[in-house]
């Protein structure tokens, strides 16, 4: 048997094996079915010319053999151009001719191959040449669409195509002249044929371009490894000719080495030939595999952001990228930075919905172009149906909240099972801008960089137990050493009446009176932020806590300001503490009555209940929010990053931890606290709190149209005087 007999062989095997594979695989499409066919016809031919090149010329096997030949060769052009034209999506009134060429060639074959003719030899080679030439006609049908194809993605793929059909015709021709003129030519036709098939495989089951140029980059170097080690096994045996015992020896040494050396030298030739052929793949995957190294030694989320982000923008493979991570003030993802043009700076729950449903579906990484291909794919099905609709639907959000964020690639960041952020890349400059072996790597950074967020927020944790010991200890000294000086003060200076001294001595002596009272008070506050929380959770009413909260300060608030009331009394009660919550309530309403200074204005509390919004494992969480709107002047946006934190203030008097308290106390309840405020158009707080699962309350929701304590919701008395409230005591007192 020669070399051309088994390369035959070879050739029916693989192709036999890659159109059963098609065959069986599960909802194939049409275009894969006509692949099977095309497939198993190349695979028939060369089997059937196995045989012809075994079996004598004279025998009946023979005879059949060359019948087979010559009849499944013709067979292969409508196979060919069946499936090209299905593949490229060419309508049915489109390429006549190429169909008829092709009709006509099965017809021709069969009538050669059932007929004496099948023994002359110039009968076989007008099958030849007429099959060959019907053959260029589906390389026609690629470089016409070449020329076609608006993108230029498109245009690769298919020039990738046409030139592999075009070799392998070329080639084949070849091998059947060496065949025929009993020349001593590589058998170069079975082989490229064979290549060509499972290129084709790979195409349809691989759409991306850049997986088509990893696949070349892999036959490169795994044809190059074969070439070494090859020649490792040739040297160690060749010049063993006689001694069949020394032969079987270094047989088996060579066996041993070519082992050892194959995975060191996999590596090596694949680094090489990426280095070569695929030199900004190879600067990609040389920055993120230093990238991992060095995020190991990174705990701060400010630097691992943007250490990943440089490491990523200097590779020039993208022009956008960015990191979001999970708000703590309210339900959605805040940029944490990004480079190239600036992305959304949020990314509400409802946006990132289908990135959230992706996730959770097991999807570690979303592509913008499969996105945009499966969109194709169901509008190409129509829209009938509701599970299109609701894909379609779903796709369609994915790929907003893509665009919103610049990202042609989404990683989700996950943490404790939950998404805790997104790492977004994009080269705008081509649809397919990474191989799956980038992508695998890309997703190993993600992995690490989603560790080091957790480990960081665990670490900060940790730093703010450690500073709020601190700050306990040290206030309880400093509560000590000043709080005494200060009632000496106090008391030395309300011992001096200040009503007995003259002019400006009696106006110093009140003003050391108010500051020690104001020193005191940021004392206690200080003392109040230090300590340990003692909370008493249970079943809490939110509307009453409202509506007791606006009956204990409405005395307090200025007559210039109007204070309203608006509650859902539909909303489910929350597992809180309600004094603390009361306290919180008083501070925002303390400061909004602060804000209007001598101004007139409206404050409104209120209760509603938010659209629900799915985790990351898609469990539906329910919320309960509480809004403190006023129509004062606003806060400036470059304050609203700080408001929150310890002893920031902007008042003249002010402690700055008021607002520092109030958010530790919704965090503790497993909230959070947000302002939206622009400047000018005043300042809503949202406080969100999560609320258990419970039955809906048989009360209907009550419209309300903002009136200050409209008649529906629980009314509140109207604000009593201080001059009253002393005349009704002391009537109680007489009374009493």
């Amino acid at each position: 048997m020669d070399i051309r007999t088994q390369s035959a062989l070879l050739a029916s095997l693989v192709g036999l094996a890659l159109g059963l594979a098609m065959l069986l695989r599960p909802g194939r499409s049409r275009v894969v079915t006509l692949y099977s066919v095309f497939a198993l016809t190349v695979a028939g031919y060369y089997l059937a010319l196995f045989f012809a090149s075994i079996f004598p010329e004279a025998g009946w096997v023979s005879r059949t053999a060359v019948g087979a030949t010559i009849l499944l060769a013709s067979v292969v052009p409508l196979a060919a151009v069946s499936f090209f034209l299905e593949f490229l999506g060419v309508t049915k009134e489109t390429h006549v001719l190429g169909r008829r060429l092709a009709l006509l060639s099965g017809v021709f074959g069969l009538v050669v191959a059932v007929t004496p003719l099948a023994n002359q030899s110039w009968a076989r080679v007008a099958v030849g040449v007429w099959v060959l030439g019907t053959l260029v006609t589906s390389v026609s049908l690629l470089l016409n669409r070449v020329h076609l194809q608006e993108s230029r993605i498109e245009r690769l793929r298919l020039m990738y195509l046409a030139i592999g059909a075009g070799a392998t015709l070329l080639l084949t021709a070849v091998d059947l002249v060496g065949r025929r003129y009993d020349i001593p030519l590589p058998p170069l036709g079975p082989i490229f044929s064979t290549m060509y098939l499972f290129f084709l495989s790979q195409t349809l089951l691989r759409l991306r371009l850049m997986d088509l140029h990893e696949l070349l980059g892999k036959i490169a170097s795994q044809t190059v490894l074969a070439f070494i080690l090859a020649a490792v096994f040739t040297v160690l045996t060749v010049w063993v000719k006689e001694n069949a015992a020394l032969f079987i020896f270094n047989t088996v040494v060579a066996a041993f080495v070519t082992i050892i050396l194959m995975e060191p030298l996999r590596v090596k030739v694949d680094e090489q030939v990426v280095a070569i052929f695929f030199r900004e793949r190879f600067e990609l995957l040389r920055s993120l595999g230093a990238l991992r190294a060095r995020m190991a030694t990174v705990i701060d989320i400010s630097e691992v952001t943007r250490m990943v982000l440089d490491a990523i923008h200097e590779t020039g493979r993208v022009t956008h990228t960015s990191v979001y991570m999970l708000a703590e003030d309210r339900p959605g993802y805040r940029l944490l930075d990004s480079r190239g043009p600036p992305p959304e700076t949020f990314l509400d729950t409802a946006a990132a919905r289908g990135l959230l449903l992706a996730a959770a579906s097991g999807q570690k990484a979303v592509l913008l172009e499969n996105v945009d291909t499966r969109l194709t794919a169901l509008r190409g099905h129509g829209t009938e149906g509701k599970r299109f609709r609701d894909e379609i639907k779903r796709l369609q959000d994915t790929r907003a909240s893509l665009l919103q964020m610049k990202s042609g690639i989404s990683v989700p960041l996950v943490g404790n099972d939950r998404v805790i952020g997104f790492l977004n890349l994009w080269d705008e400059r081509v649809p397919e801008a990474y191989a799956s072996d980038e992508i695998a790597l890309i997703l190993s950074v993600a992995e690490r960089l989603a560790t080091v967020l957790e480990n960081s927020k665990l670490y900060e944790k940790i730093r703010e137990r450690d500073r709020l010991a601190a700050l306990g200890e040290m206030a309880a000294g400093l509560a000590h050493e000043i709080r005494n000086p200060l009632g000496a003060i106090k008391g030395a200076a309300q011992c001096l009446d200040p009503k007995r001294l003259p002019g400006e001595d009696g106006e110093f002596l009140g003003v050391i009176v108010e500051e020690v009272n104001r020193l005191n008070g940021v004392v206690t506050a200080f003392l109040d932020y230090a300590r340990p929380l003692k909370q008493s959770f249970g079943p809490t009413d939110l509307n009453e806590v409202v509506t007791r909260t606006m009956r204990l300060i409405q005395n307090d608030v200025p007559h210039q300001i109007e204070l309203a009331v608006q509650l859902d009394l539909t909303v489910p009660r929350v597992d809180g503490d309600a004094e603390q919550l009361k306290q919180v309530l008083i501070n925002l309403v303390q400061n909004a009555v602060q804000a209007f200074g001598e101004a007139g204005g409206r404050i409104t509390v209120g209760t509603a209940k938010p659209d629900r919004f799915s985790d990351f494992r898609g469990n539906m969480n329910e919320f309960v929010e509480v809004h403190v709107s006023d129509t004062g002047p606003g806060i400036p946006l470059d304050q609203q990053q700080h408001i929150f934190v310890p002893f920031f203030t902007t008042k003249q008097k002010g402690t700055g931890l008021g607002l520092a308290i109030c958010q530790r106390i919704v965090k503790n309840h497993g909230g959070s606290i947000a302002v939206h405020s622009k400047p000018g158009e005043g300042c809503t707080f949202v406080v969100r709190l999560p609320s258990p699962p419970a039955e809906p309350q048989a009360v209907e929701a009550v419209p309300s149209d903002g009136t200050p304590f409209p008649a529906t919701q629980p009314a509140l008395p109207p604000p009593v005087s201080p001059a009253e409230t002393r005349s009704r005591r002391e009537k109680k007192r007489k009374a009493g």
